[in-house]
């Protein structure tokens, strides 16, 4: 959307004045992530007071209101201040959803369900991805319809949540939370089917009326909580540290530094890339997450996207669209310009079985009941003030110093595994009240 000559018309976007491009192309990322903050921060209010379901309800309708926002936007102030709603209801999502699924899930398949839930987020970008590619074919460049339809497109899944999630249940544990155990004995039965639930129910209760008093946000950063607060703030920041929305915020601007010159090639190539996360991403929590564990797959796969983040820098520092100013066709695509896409998609396998999945899971885990809405509230907001710089200055890093860019997000990549490798336990296999005593 962000590289569509109508787009940059309508707009009043100077191609050929890139740092104006780049830091207009900042903007319109970031301040969704501002709004992702503040929507991850004030969905802890909610999440405690009308329990996960109708905020996860609420989130969505926030989401689709801003949608229409930059649907029928007319300059970038109105577009802007649709992606800040947006962001409201993703920043609230991004908290609540883990937390529903971590509070629903039988302990065998917290992985696999927690993995679920990633799995869909990249079906959603390779979607976002192939819309704007198919649209790009069927539409003419110069139409403001290139760029409206995919944001059409944006709100039909908000759509789909707000209604689907009328027909789901509240958890358990936030019913017990509330006094209302023989409705909560009754949502576990329902979802663990002829299981027999006494135990679980006792677990959740006992876990209840020891953490009852803990509260309050002092509570939350006080030294018996202090440990896995930190941890999952770390995990947060380091997952967008190593770089990953870059690639998945400004993908065709990265194909087209690595060897690709038309927008068609560099629209397919993101494509292709969203299919192979989604794709990944099925593999990983279907079978990995539960047999592996989380620490290992965060140690392994940071390394292994650190040295495809140097390999890259080396190919687009070798190919010769970077030493000419000519550019190059797909067609006449260079071996270093391969090569580099290989490996651009190679970081997509490694952090779709690792960084992606892997720190939401764990965030929604490590926290304690009566903390989890406030704790994991705040390690998302986290994410997202990370996310929103790198959303803001990587378009100039890229514009300014590419090679540069990927041997800095290839170095966060090694710092992320070795501060796994020294301060993570290790919480497979464990029920949200084990994880507890972990700490």
């Amino acid at each position: 959307m962000l590289i569509a000559p109508s787009f940059q018309t309508y707009f009043h976007i100077d191609p050929n004045n890139k740092i104006q491009e780049a830091e207009i192309n900042g903007n319109i990322v970031s301040v969704l992530q501002v709004g992702c903050l503040f929507g991850s921060l004030l969905a802890t209010s909610t999440a405690d007071a009308l329990g996960r379901k109708y905020s996860i309800m609420t989130a969505a309708f926030v989401f689709t209101i801003g949608g229409i926002f930059q649907i029928i936007g007319y300059n970038l102030m109105i577009l802007y201040l649709g992606r800040v709603i947006s962001g409201l209801g993703v920043g609230a999502l991004s908290m609540l959803v883990p937390i529903y699924v971590a509070e629903i899930a039988h302990q065998r398949h917290r992985g696999l369900l927690g993995g679920l839930w990633m799995f869909f987020i990249a079906t959603g970008l390779a979607s976002s991805y192939w819309s704007n590619y198919i649209v790009r074919i069927l539409i003419d460049q110069h139409d403001n319809m290139l760029w409206r339809i995919p944001l059409i497109i944006q709100v039909v899944p908000s759509i789909m949540l707000l209604f689907g999630m009328a027909w789901l249940f509240e958890t358990p544990r936030w019913l017990c939370a509330h006094n209302r155990s023989e409705e909560a004995l009754q949502v576990l039965c329902k979802i663990r089917g002829s299981e027999d639930v006494k135990e679980e129910m006792e677990q959740i209760q006992s876990s209840l009326s020891v953490q009852a008093k803990n509260t309050s946000w002092k509570q939350v950063i006080s030294v018996p909580h202090r440990k896995r607060l930190l941890l999952g703030i770390s995990i947060q920041a380091l997952q967008q540290m190593t770089g990953t929305n870059v690639i998945n915020y400004f993908s065709p601007i990265i194909f087209k530094s690595i060897g690709l010159s038309s927008n068609e090639a560099e629209l397919l190539a993101t494509g292709v890339y969203g299919i192979l996360k989604m794709i990944v991403v099925l593999i990983g929590f279907s079978s990995l997450i539960d047999r592996f564990g989380r620490r290992p797959l965060l140690i392994g796969g940071g390394v292994a996207m650190g040295m495809c983040m140097y390999a890259v820098s080396v190919c687009v520092a070798l190919n010769p669209i970077n030493k000419t100013p000519q550019g190059m066709d797909v067609s006449s695509i260079s071996a270093t310009a391969a090569l580099g896409i290989v490996f651009m998609y190679s970081y997509a396998v490694f952090f779709a079985l690792s960084w992606g999945p892997c720190p939401w899971l764990y965030c929604s885990e490590i926290y304690p009941m009566s903390t989890r809405a406030k704790s994991t509230s705040l390690t998302t907001a986290v994410n997202w003030i990370f996310n929103a710089v790198i959303g803001k200055v990587s378009p100039i890093m890229l514009a300014t110093n590419t090679i540069g860019t990927y041997i800095f997000f290839g170095s966060w990549c090694i710092a992320a595994s070795v501060f796994c490798f020294g301060f993570l336990p290790e919480t497979k296999g464990k029920t949200l009240e084990e994880i507890n005593s972990l700490f």
